[in-house]
């Protein structure tokens, strides 16, 4: 039965038993539950969202990953856990953090790398094509190398290695237990290895 045919009590007056209801709906894959969650929280998460990045275009494609998230993540919602509002915000507010140290990582890259070239400028010769040739073939390599990840491997091992978050972190972002979390990235990483050393015994 699609959540519409509650449309009377779902949108009556709102609270929280409301939203439980409409996120176990939506965790069973009611889209029309999914769109009505959309429809009643999206100007409040974009507000919570903004206010860590202050930034319209930034704020925008977080909103888009947190609704993505949570059509993801919604069958881990529970009652005992708080208000399915303070639920809701949390993701969007650690969906913006993530974002915003990652802004600052690139951004921190970005200024060292600049730093480094101007020292290079006089300090080493400029790479030949058969070096250039041999770092967009690595660069190609890693990018294959971690599309054959499982999405769950995927996103442990980004969030560890190049969000800086810790296993506890990242089990609390993602509701898992931390030993749920330290298998993920143990088994991606192994994969990651395997894949590299059969690449490297081809040369």
């Amino acid at each position: 039965m699609s959540l519409f045919s509650l449309e009377p009590t779902l949108t009556a007056s709102g609270g929280d038993e409301e939203d439980a209801r409409i996120l176990r709906a939506v965790a069973n894959g009611d889209r029309d539950a999914f769109r009505l969650l959309h429809d009643r929280h999206e100007g409040l998460l974009f507000a919570t969202i903004y206010k860590v990045l202050n930034d319209q275009a930034d704020a925008e494609e977080v909103l888009q990953e947190t609704f993505c998230n949570l059509w993801r993540k919604a069958p881990l919602f529970s009652p005992e856990r708080g208000r399915p509002l303070t639920w809701m915000t949390s993701l969007a507010r650690n969906r913006a953090i993530d974002r915003l140290r990652s802004k600052q990582r690139q951004a921190r890259l970005r200024d060292a790398l600049e730093v480094d070239d101007t020292r290079a400028v006089s300090a080493e010769p400029m790479p030949d094509g058969r070096e250039i040739s041999g770092r967009r073939d690595d660069c190609l390599a890693v990018r294959r190398a971690v599309v054959e990840l499982t999405d769950c491997q995927r996103e442990a091992i980004e969030m560890a290695y190049f969000h800086g978050l810790t296993q506890q972190e990242i089990a609390d972002r993602l509701g898992e237990p931390v030993g749920t979390v330290k298998a993920r990235i143990r088994r991606g990483m192994r994969r990651l290895k395997a894949h590299f050393e059969a690449a490297g015994s081809d040369d």
